[in-house]
């Protein structure tokens, strides 16, 4: 009786160390997938950013254009 509880224990051991292992493997693939998620979204804010600057450029230059401003004046007029 000995001998297959000695059998049992390897097997409990050996699958106990196969879990683990999966587990760790799991969360560090895990981890990098949140990394690179997490990149990716950073560079699409910023790129989104960088285009709402760019509009926020031209709209400021048409509001302090002389041409604007004339035109606004006459139709105050």
């Amino acid at each position: 009786m000995d001998v297959f509880l000695f059998i049992i224990v390897i097997i409990a051991v050996g699958a106990g160390t196969k879990t683990i292992k999966s587990y760790l493997d799991y969360k560090t693939a895990l981890s990098v997938f949140e990394t690179n998620h997490k990149k990716h979204e950073r560079e699409s804010m910023m790129k989104e950013i960088n285009a709402l600057k760019a509009r926020i450029e031209v709209l400021e230059k048409l509001v302090t254009d002389e041409g604007y401003e004339l035109d606004k004046k006459i139709k105050a007029l």
